[in-house]
């Protein structure tokens, strides 16, 4: 398994170079107080959430499942390296956030350590819940014809909420009950919110597995 996780690295090593010179960049612009850290941490989850999307791309140019089947490692081991790797990627994600909110809570002197680390949590918590989603699409569908849903679930709400303001669904009286919330059960809430995408993940290795072992390659 480990091997197959080192191969997506591997074949994503640029990819994940020229990725990381952008984060960096937009690191900098936190702790310069241009960018924040909300948007910073969304836009990583982001990123990653691409580089699976781009392994299942290398993939089927390469025709590697049709390679790796040779060798004695069976199709769900194929559907385990690629979580696995879409695992450890959205960790780091995670942990690279959380390393942006110590930078940022160091250079800024309001106390916003816990709000962003609460947005680092529900990024988190996003970013598992594409994956619960997208990978069994990749393997259903191929990377090019998931891709629409990609965008399709990382834009739909954001537009459909935005919609729903400007038709004045959600005035100031409806979100008022967010600030009665008290802080610190909002704070805990934030760092279990995870576990729910992250249990989600085991369905999605099921129908993952299910759907490549009826594939043919």
């Amino acid at each position: 398994m480990i091997g197959l996780v080192l191969k997506d690295m591997l074949v994503m090593r640029k990819t994940i170079r020229t990725y990381a010179m952008f984060l960096a960049f937009y690191l900098v612009m936190t702790v310069l107080g241009l960018f924040t850290i909300s948007f910073t941490t969304a836009i990583l989850q982001l990123i990653v959430m691409l580089l699976p999307m781009s392994a299942f791309s290398f993939d089927e140019m390469a025709k590697w499942d049709r390679y790796a089947l040779t060798f004695p490692l069976g199709r769900r081991a194929l559907v385990t390296g690629r979580y696995l790797f879409a695992l450890v990627m959205t960790v780091v994600a995670a942990l690279c956030g959380l390393l942006s909110c110590v930078l940022v809570s160091i250079f800024d002197s309001s106390d916003l350590m816990l709000e962003n680390m609460m947005t680092v949590m529900v990024c988190l918590s996003l970013g598992l819940f594409y994956a619960d989603i997208l990978l069994p699409l990749c393997y259903k569908l191929g990377p090019e014809r998931a891709r629409p849903y990609f965008y399709l679930i990382i834009f739909g709400p954001i537009v459909l909420l935005f919609g729903a303001y400007q038709l004045g669904f959600f005035g100031a009286d409806s979100l008022s009950f967010l600030s009665s919330i008290p802080d610190r059960p909002a704070v805990t809430l934030s760092f279990f919110l995870p576990i729910v995408p992250l249990a989600g993940m085991g369905l999605s290795y099921l129908i993952a597995c299910r759907i490549v072992e009826n594939k043919e390659f």
